[in-house]
């Protein structure tokens, strides 16, 4: 019976365990054992009692309020991320800039992006160069989209999984082609559970720290420690959040297709975010700075945590 005491936090299994015992005993009526709807009920309460806050503590349900939010995006982060593992592989670079550009000087790929760079021939019309580069993609596989004037000349193409984006500058005689890998379609169902995850974990954390803080020796102390963390991991929260909206409804994606996990796992927001609000070169903070903050911040709130030791010992219930 005592594996049932485990539905219920450590602060009540500490203090109330031996009524809590004593209420299973009575459960268990002349069988020895309660019935499964006793169990689940046990169970239930004890749930219920882990996602409820303390009682008249306005700033503690605050403080659950943002981990939960932070909890929410944190999952979301990494439910993405995981969903990035169905991206198609990139194609060689260097060799598909040889077959479809008219030359090729400069050619990278790393991660989840992929870009060649060469010159336009001399006197060549870009409109007339980017229906040659089309037609090419076209003959190898590619599914290209029509040829489009503006500041530039330029055309997309989509093929296994990849996507595409040529441009070129007829003013410096230059020819861009860039690619990222499409989203899949398990990215999507993989973010939301990763988002109903983290939410429920991080108001089962949130709730579970003010307890501990309120039941400190110095409870101002761990306070002001987890309310320094929170402050320092919610940017990265609301730059990830925003980052991975502007990814699953940006129509025309440009560079690297704001990717939120370009490298690998990360959580804050994209250089593309950045510079669509004037944040990018030139501020003080940058997307690196973004992934270090939250490290900052979990580590305040663990410190915390530690330091917030109850006021009074209860004999743990075996």
């Amino acid at each position: 019976m005592n594996r049932l005491l485990v539905a219920f936090p450590a602060r009540l299994r500490r203090k109330h365990g031996a009524e809590l015992i004593e209420t299973m005993v009575e459960m268990a009526g002349p069988g020895g054992r309660p019935t499964p709807a006793d169990r689940a009920r046990l169970v239930l309460d004890g749930l219920r009692e882990r996602f409820r806050p303390p009682t008249r503590r306005p700033l503690a349900v605050v403080a659950a309020v943002l981990a939960l939010l932070v909890g929410g995006a944190l999952g979301a982060a990494a439910g993405s991320w995981l969903g990035t593992f169905g991206y198609a592989a990139l194609p060689d670079v260097k060799a598909l800039g040889e077959r479809v550009l008219p030359q090729v000087e400069h050619a990278s790929g790393a991660g989840n992006y992929m870009y060649a760079q060469g010159p336009l021939v001399a006197g060549a019309d870009a409109r007339q160069a980017a229906e040659q580069i089309r037609q090419r993609l076209a003959a190898d596989g590619w599914r290209t989209g029509p040829v489009q004037d503006g500041a530039d000349v330029h055309f997309p193409a989509h093929g296994e999984g990849v996507q595409l984006d040529v441009h070129i500058y007829p003013e410096v005689s230059l020819v861009d082609l860039a690619g990222w890998p499409s989203r899949p379609g398990s990215y999507v169902p993989l973010t939301v559970t990763g988002l109903l995850l983290g939410l429920a974990g991080g108001w089962l954390a949130g709730v579970a720290l003010a307890h501990r803080v309120q039941a400190a020796r110095r409870p101002w102390r761990s306070a002001a420690l987890a309310a320094t963390g929170l402050l320092l991991v919610v940017p990265s929260a609301v730059g990830f959040v925003a980052s991975l909206v502007r990814y699953l409804t940006v129509s025309e994606p440009l560079g690297t297709g704001e990717l939120v996990h370009p490298f690998g796992f990360a959580f804050g927001p994209t250089i593309d975010l950045l510079r669509a609000y004037d944040l990018g070169e030139g501020w003080y903070l940058t997307p690196s700075d973004f992934q270090q903050l939250p490290l900052y911040g979990f580590a305040l709130i663990v410190v915390a945590a530690i330091l917030a030791r109850p006021r009074r010992e209860f004999e743990a219930v075996a």
